[in-house]
């Protein structure tokens, strides 16, 4: 299994995750794919030819796409379970050996990963932790997996996936990308190819900070000023689904439809929470779920067997992720990125 860090002009943040590997997974195999400005990509080589970690570091032209940079290295390894980790990203490499297993065991299944929890810094004396939970997406049937998971999304860039679904995401990603429907699209074009398998224990901390610029949704209704790329996303769900099995056409278009307007519905203020009656019934009601909120709730009490088996690894991500606001990380990326 490697782990493939992609970063971009954030030497502070890349050094943090890599102390983190050195402090608590000093075997890791990791590749770091970067994309920075050369200034960067300077300090960046310093950072990891200074680690005691097995580093596989390789510099692009920062012009060149973040997803065909990664083709680029997708195309060079021959590993065959790669879990991406940006230069913010935590992985519990625990979990993702489980999750390694459990693809090794199932061929159908295409990725796999545990829960989420995202930490960050809003301002100078604010912050937000959030639980993205996984589940089990195993129906033999490609509409009904797309279905199940348009019903309640999660994110599944972050696990441990097989490399050829990497390839078809970030050749997807290449020519469609949309803030508000990324993490939708991409989850439905991976489970249109496969299943994926849910392993219940905490998979990935993610951080992020107030001075740093990030890929997001500059506003909540996105959706009506990109409505182009929205119908474009629905022709490209379409044309995948109808391809998959010989799908029967019509029953292609209601799962899209279905799919497309639920996230419409989130982000227009009625997301699934909101439904009545709906955090009272499957897929949020189930015993997976209901580990994940206990395992969140557990990670911020003292005392508690989840925060014991975590607490360690917590408050280096927490004073790491603390360096990184008085860092020249990320500079000139806020003509990129939307901030945050």
């Amino acid at each position: 299994m490697k782990v493939i860090i992609p970063t971009r002009n954030r030497p502070t943040s890349l050094r943090g995750v890599l102390d983190y590997y050195e402090r608590f997974y000093p075997r890791v195999d990791l590749l770091i794919a970067d994309g920075s400005a050369p200034e960067f990509q300077e300090r960046n080589q310093q950072v990891a030819e200074q680690s005691s970690l097995q580093v596989d570091y390789r510099s692009f032209d920062a012009s060149i796409s973040l997803f065909d940079r990664l083709l680029e290295v997708l195309h060079a390894i021959d590993t065959e379970y790669v879990v991406m980790a940006a230069d913010d990203d935590y992985p519990i490499l625990e979990t993702m050996e489980r999750a390694q297993k459990r693809l090794q065991e199932k061929p159908d299944a295409i990725c796999a990963g545990g829960h989420l929890v995202h930490l960050g810094i809003t301002s100078a004396d604010g912050g937000i932790a959030r639980l993205d939970p996984v589940r089990h997406i195993m129906a033999d049937d490609a509409g009904r997996r797309m279905r199940m998971f348009g019903a309640l999304p999660f994110t599944t860039t972050y696990g441990v996936a097989r490399r050829e679904l990497l390839i078809h995401r970030y050749e997807f990603l290449s020519g469609w990308s949309m803030p508000g429907f990324f993490d939708l699209a991409v989850g439905l074009m991976d489970l249109s190819r496969g299943k994926f398998v849910a392993i219940p224990d905490l998979g990935f901390i993610c951080t992020r900070n107030f001075v740093h610029s990030y890929y997001r949704a500059e506003e909540p209704l996105v959706y009506l000023r990109r409505a182009a790329a929205v119908l474009e996303l629905h022709d490209l769900l379409l044309e995948r689904l109808s391809h998959t099995d010989d799908y029967d056409p019509d029953r292609a278009a209601d799962v899209v439809r279905s799919v497309i307007a639920r996230r419409v519905a989130a982000l227009a203020g009625a997301p699934p929470y909101r439904i009545v009656g709906f955090t009272e019934r499957p897929p949020f009601k189930t015993p997976i779920v209901e580990g994940a909120r206990q395992l969140f709730a557990d990670l911020f009490h003292a005392d508690t067997e989840v925060r014991t088996k975590y607490g360690e690894r917590l408050a280096f991500i927490a004073e790491r992720l603390g360096e990184t606001l008085e860092s020249s990380d990320n500079a000139g990326e806020a003509g990129t990125y939307e901030s945050w």
